[in-house]
């Protein structure tokens, strides 16, 4: 939690903010998150259980995609990172409209960040690549597809999986109360 709000509802927040660029929303988690489940359904949002989550993100994406047109491109935005700006998902989102063919990618110093955008050409590769590796080896395999889309936004970067990281969200939170 941040403020009053748990990190899955500060993305679906804005998420709808941004409602106007985003064609649907799909959730992936664990069988023993009933609140995360409770808060798509209150937001009319499709939940899904990932029933192997052991086995890495790749998992829940490959979910995730069985539901989709295969014509849609996919946002991937780790829960982990709750405080990526409205702006910058907007930003994300028409870099994403202005090259449709190319992985769109925050970008900090040469590192890559979240949420990503893959077109729907890329999605045969989600099920071809390791599961241990994940959506990072669709981009290692197409260095030549990325839009690397520069930003200031920090959050893009920082997984708040830690508690060091939880204390510094809080305290930005505090300051800023995004």
């Amino acid at each position: 939690m941040l403020g009053r709000k748990t990190f899955l509802t500060r993305i679906i927040d804005n998420l709808q903010r941004n409602a106007d660029l985003i064609d649907q929303v799909v959730l992936v988690g664990q069988k023993s998150d009933d609140l995360s489940r409770e808060i798509a359904d209150a937001c009319n949002l499709l939940w899904l259980e990932n029933p192997c989550p052991e086995r890495g993100p790749l998992s829940s994406i490959r979910l995730a995609l069985e539901k989709i047109p295969p014509e849609a491109a996919i946002m991937l935005w780790p829960v982990d990172h709750p405080l990526i700006a409205e702006s910058t998902v907007r930003t994300l989102c028409r870099a994403f409209l202005n090259a449709p063919e190319l992985i769109t990618v925050p970008s900090i110093h040469q590192h890559r960040g979240h949420p990503s955008i893959f077109p729907a050409r890329f999605r045969e590769q989600f099920f071809t690549a390791p599961e241990n590796e994940g959506a990072r080896k669709i981009l290692q395999l197409n260095p030549d597809s990325i839009n690397h889309v520069l930003t200031e936004d920090e959050w893009v970067l920082k997984n708040i999986n830690t508690p060091e990281l939880l204390k510094e969200a809080e305290l930005w939170f505090n300051q800023y109360g995004y």
